[in-house]
């Protein structure tokens, strides 16, 4: 198989006169080899969307719980800080300076990820909160893996008391993977006083109709593949089969007479054959709703867990340790579990209920997942702390 050379220039060459060859030379040099420089080697052309990109992130419950894996909302990648001692975003004092640490990582290897726009921004404490307020937005140049780079920021809290969400969302113009950009920071700590109740407000994510969803596949692309697939490829196939044929029929009407032929048999064969598919697709009259509807954008879900982040690099590193579920420490629910939002409703407040043990012992961590139509809302993590 020819494969690539160099000149004395160091141009690239492919040995060989054929402009196939040349082709094939570029393919195996990216299948069998590795890169020479930093940027690949020369002699091959990649395309941008293959290029090896920098790919910022950090503690992303969004795309975790959409990959179905437990989350805590005690961000490990988010600390706040008060004259040096560490707060919880519980307990913030209105109106007064703090400082905000945020970990960035880079999960390439590869490329770092030089001038990483880090956006953070506060919401009400809850889920699914819309309004956010601007707190900082520096650039960082985070280092390739297992590198990290620490944001420093200062925040003063507003003026009005209450609960505060921290969300931070990175962006970089050649971002390898986007999703793993977004985390929250949203605790609160609460002495146990056996029961434990505390609200949790939803905030309604969709308060009008739900969104509209392109649709994708279906009887109308099926069909579409018969016309333009079966019927152009069986008239390509005509084509080459017209060229061998002898006869006193004129040369282009024996190409456009054969081509004709096959495209409308081989369109009609699609049509029938996708139509047959769709028929038994069809849900029966009798079906309840819920099987011909997607999740409504207004049902909401709840869960409750007591899992806890145990992160690690290289050996230490335990999948099952790092994913692996714990249910509630105590007996814990959220009244109501779940609940469809009224139309125009803006929030709704829920209970979080647990028993405490009276006797003392060590803090208990409670995470609240929220889902709305189907996809993560956001949630909150209580610790309930106990004497002794």
């Amino acid at each position: 198989m020819p494969c690539c050379g160099r000149n004395a220039n160091g141009a690239a060459q492919a040995k060989g006169s054929s402009r196939r060859g040349c082709w094939l030379c570029k393919a195996w040099a990216v299948l069998t080899r590795k890169s020479k420089t930093p940027e690949g080697d020369p002699c091959v052309t990649v395309p941008g969307r293959l290029v090896r990109k920098p790919d910022p992130c950090i503690y992303s419950q969004f795309l975790l719980m959409q990959l179905g894996k437990p989350v805590t909302w005690d961000n490990p990648d988010v600390r706040i800080f008060r004259n040096g001692v560490e707060q919880y975003t519980y307990d913030l004092v209105a109106d007064t300076d703090y400082d905000v640490e945020i970990t960035v990582h880079n999960s390439s290897r590869d490329k770092p990820a030089d001038g990483t726009v880090v956006d953070v921004r506060w919401i009400e404490f809850g889920a699914g909160g819309q309004i956010r307020t601007p707190i900082a937005a520096p650039a960082v140049n985070v280092p390739i893996w297992p590198g990290t780079v620490v944001a420093p920021m200062k925040w003063r809290t507003p003026a009005s008391p209450g609960h505060y969400c921290i969300e931070v969302e990175l962006s970089h113009p050649n971002d390898g993977n986007p999703a793993n950009n977004r985390g929250w920071n949203n605790t609160q700590v609460h002495a146990a006083n056996s029961p434990v109740d505390r609200k949790v407000r939803i905030f309604n994510r969709h308060p009008g109709e739900c969104p509209k969803v392109a649709e994708g596949g279906g009887p109308f692309l099926d069909y579409r593949r018969a016309l333009y697939g079966w019927g152009l490829l069986a008239a390509m196939a005509a084509m080459f089969y017209a060229h061998t044929m002898h006869g006193d029929m004129g040369f282009g009407r024996r190409y456009g007479l054969t081509m004709l032929i096959a495209y409308v048999l081989a369109a009609a064969a699609g049509v029938i054959y996708y139509w047959n598919i769709n028929r038994g697709r069809r849900a029966p009259k009798d079906a309840p709703p819920t099987d011909r509807k997607r999740i409504d954008c207004h049902l909401v879900t709840t869960a409750i867990d007591s899992y806890e982040f145990a992160d690690g690099t290289g050996k230490t590193f335990d999948p099952d340790a790092v994913f692996g579920g714990k249910p509630p420490i105590w007996p814990a629910h959220i009244d109501p579990p779940s609940f469809v939002f009224l139309p125009g409703e803006a929030f709704r407040d829920v209970d979080f209920h647990t028993d405490a043990p009276d006797e003392p012992g060590p803090p208990a961590n409670f995470n609240v997942n929220i889902w709305q139509g189907g996809e993560p809302s956001g949630g909150v993590t209580f610790t309930i702390t106990r004497g002794g």
